[in-house]
């Protein structure tokens, strides 16, 4: 009886073993990313040491005003320990927010080998750049409230993608203001990927390419209406990445910058800004620009392919998608990208501000149906589709 029980605890710890490989290594990662953090150089920490400074109320360092005022301002009134280093603030949220983390893969089902790797370079993304007195803390911190509603025991799913807007909403109002921009970004791609979902007629492979190209289409849209009705929100949309990169042209150490392929004045004609809108989605979304511009990027390069081929295949299977809060996390994530095509500076901020996300990224990518077992079939299922399609026209001709 006993070695039947042994056995059993066995397999029962073999059948979950990345997940507790991943649990395991969760604090490891932390530490070996907060040991990295000390070694690296302070250009990517520029934003943070501001914010201390402004924290700590230093007179030599310049207050900037908008998000910078709200985050300095939030990390005074937290600040009970007393705490004036980037050191002592990265440790602490580290911890803290890693635990939450931890407690956040307690709820995953078993991750297979490439989703407890990806899983882990998330952990390690979070504690170098998300973990520490900054605004993508605070950001982070947003999805998380975000996580909690799609988590809400409710089975109205426009109850929860409404609370999810209403929330980045209070976010546009409070700290970020294109955050409302992504609210309504939200909403309307639930409403577009609803409709997909309910047809189970078109193949995959078509579903991906009509799911982008309605997204895309789905920006331009916005960006007509908004010049017709919304003057000055569509002029600050437009103006935003020329603003974003003005200075960092010449910075030596703005060596990831996005700037427009297509020349031109982006800030006053509309289909050059769309044109270069739809190019630098996919470099954003596929850098290879980063792959080539040094090894120390590769990891970068590797963390957002994963990222959009976990998307893509999510795209093929709308239909297929059982889990609500799944697919809810689909138009929120996509809602996010849209709007962050059209600020992002560079690539360094993208990524980083990509990992803040990850309450709502994690539910798109560990989930039974993003296993690379379950992969195997989706192209077991196309093939049969061609033969099908094949031996159809075969006999047709004959």
């Amino acid at each position: 009886m006993s070695d039947e029980l042994e056995l059993a605890n066995k397999g029962g710890w073999w059948e979950n073993r990345n997940k507790n490989a991943t649990l395991v290594l969760v604090f490891v990662v932390m530490l070996a990313a907060k040991l990295l953090t000390m070694l690296l150089p302070a250009k990517y920490f520029y934003d943070n040491n501001r914010i201390l400074g402004m924290t700590n109320e230093d007179m030599r360092v310049h207050a900037w005003a908008g998000s910078y005022i709200v985050a300095a301002n939030f990390f005074k009134a937290i600040n009970i320990f007393g705490f004036t280093t980037l050191s002592q603030w990265s440790w602490f949220l580290g911890l803290f927010l890693t635990l939450i983390v931890f407690f956040m893969v307690l709820r995953l089902p078993e991750p297979d080998m490439v989703q407890t790797i990806f899983l882990l370079a998330c952990i390690g993304l979070l504690n170098i750049y998300v973990f520490n007195i900054g605004k993508d803390v605070i950001q982070f911190l947003f999805f998380m409230a975000v996580y909690l509603v799609l988590l809400i025991p409710i089975e109205s799913s426009i109850m929860k993608i409404v609370l999810a807007a209403v929330i980045l909403y209070f976010e546009s109002k409070v700290f970020r203001s294109y955050y409302v921009l992504i609210a309504a970004l939200v909403l309307a791609i639930y409403c577009i990927l609803v409709v997909f979902r309910r047809n189970h007629k078109i193949p995959p492979a078509v579903k991906i390419v009509i799911t982008v190209a309605t997204m895309y289409l789905l920006v331009c849209a916005m960006m007509v209406v908004a010049s017709a009705v919304m003057h000055d929100e569509y002029q600050q949309i437009m103006d935003i990445r020329d603003y974003s990169l003005s200075g960092r042209e010449n910075d030596v150490d703005s060596v990831t910058i996005i700037k427009n392929w297509v020349g031109g004045d982006n800030s006053t004609n509309l289909p050059l800004f769309l044109l270069n809108y739809l190019i630098n989605a996919v470099r954003m979304m596929i850098p290879f620009e980063l792959a080539v511009k040094g090894v120390q990027y590769l990891p970068f390069f590797f963390f957002q392919v994963a990222v959009t081929v976990y998307l893509v295949h999510l795209f093929g299977k709308l239909d297929e998608i059982e889990d609500n809060t799944q697919f809810l996390a689909i138009s929120i994530f996509l809602g996010y990208v849209l709007a962050s095509v059209l600020f992002e500076p560079d690539f360094g901020s993208w990524v980083r501000h990509e990992a803040a996300t990850f309450p709502v990224l994690h539910l798109l990518v560990f989930s039974p149906n993003q296993r690379l077992s379950q992969w195997k079939l989706d192209v077991e299922k196309i093939k049969g589709r061609v033969g099908r399609h094949a031996n159809t026209i075969a006999r047709a001709e004959a």
